[in-house]
């Protein structure tokens, strides 16, 4: 049974910290939102420094992410210019795994994340005045993420053997098992590229405050993962495989940031139900808290 059990455990945990928290058949991706890109001059530079907290939960599982992101906003022309984001997360993981012989296992995992996203964006209607905005974004992103996990189960483990002899047929063994705990470990990297692009709205509301909804769609167009099992009893699940990742569907994401105007900080978040991309479409709900704190200024260079 463990080892029908054991590729389902595989396709539903492979991590990435790219894409829109959505799963789809190859696991899950873990993103931050993106920074807001608002009144730029041309010699104007705007950097973001980020905490973000992103929670999902699919079914027993609930994954928390602790995000600290960086961006960096440049205009290059009158309606738009460059931005690069990076990203580093810490990713903890519980939840109960059922073995399908009415053991309910305890599964834990963690890791770290690494992500990259530039983009190019144009503002349809922002000026130079800190008034109402409309810039939309694009661009590349590659990600990579190393996870490691247990997982504990009852098995049947071979003891010894007890021997019988039977006159003129010989001996007859017998295997006894004893049931024990066995322990399964999983390491996974991963390395994936897509793309992201969004569209976002600079809304004053009166002299401090500053409301930006936005919507962000994302799709990973592939990458490759590397996974490495051992256990201590079960020597048949002690493997080491390597997979090309597919595409997967397009995430979308709403959401929103309160900025205070005078002090420059925002608050925001999103929360979101989906269903996973495979045959069973799990519902996975999907929190995001972040706060942020902005700096613009001149640049002569433009850099």
């Amino acid at each position: 049974m463990r080892k029908k059990v054991l590729p389902l455990l595989l396709t539903a945990i492979v991590f990435s910290v790219a894409g829109k928290a959505e799963a789809g058949d190859k696991g899950f991706q873990f993103a931050p939102p993106p920074f807001a890109i608002l009144n730029l001059r041309s010699v104007d530079v705007k950097t973001d420094t980020s905490w973000d907290y992103i929670g999902m939960k699919m079914g027993d599982f609930k994954f928390n992410v602790l995000n600290y992101g960086t961006g960096r906003a440049v205009k290059k022309w009158d309606s738009g210019g460059f931005s690069l984001g990076t990203n580093v997360q810490l990713i903890l993981g519980t939840g109960k795994f059922d073995m399908g012989n009415g053991d309910n296992s305890s599964f834990t995992l963690g890791g770290m994340g690494l992500g990259i996203q530039p983009n190019w964006y144009f503002d349809l209607k922002g000026n130079e005045e800190d008034d109402f905005s409309l810039p939309f974004y694009f661009g590349p992103h590659l990600t990579g993420s190393v996870t490691s996990g247990s997982l504990s189960f009852k098995t049947q483990w071979l003891s010894y053997y007890d021997a019988t002899y039977i006159p003129y047929y010989g001996y007859i063994y017998t295997p006894h098992y004893v049931e024990v705990t066995d322990t399964m470990r999983m390491t996974t990297s991963v390395l994936m590229y897509g793309w992201q692009a969004g569209i976002q709205a600079g809304i004053n509301l009166g002299e401090y405050f500053k409301f930006v909804p936005y919507v962000d769609f994302s799709q990973e167009l592939g990458g490759t993962t590397k996974t490495t099992i051992s256990a201590i009893y079960t020597e048949a699940m002690n493997s080491t495989t390597s997979t090309s990742i597919k595409s997967t569907p397009i995430a979308t994401q709403p959401g929103f940031d309160f900025q205070l105007r005078k002090i420059a900080l925002s608050l925001g978040g999103a929360i979101k139900n989906s269903k996973s991309g495979g045959q069973d479409g799990t519902k996975i709900k999907t929190t995001v808290f972040h706060i942020r704190f902005q700096h613009k200024f001149r640049s002569i260079c433009g850099i």
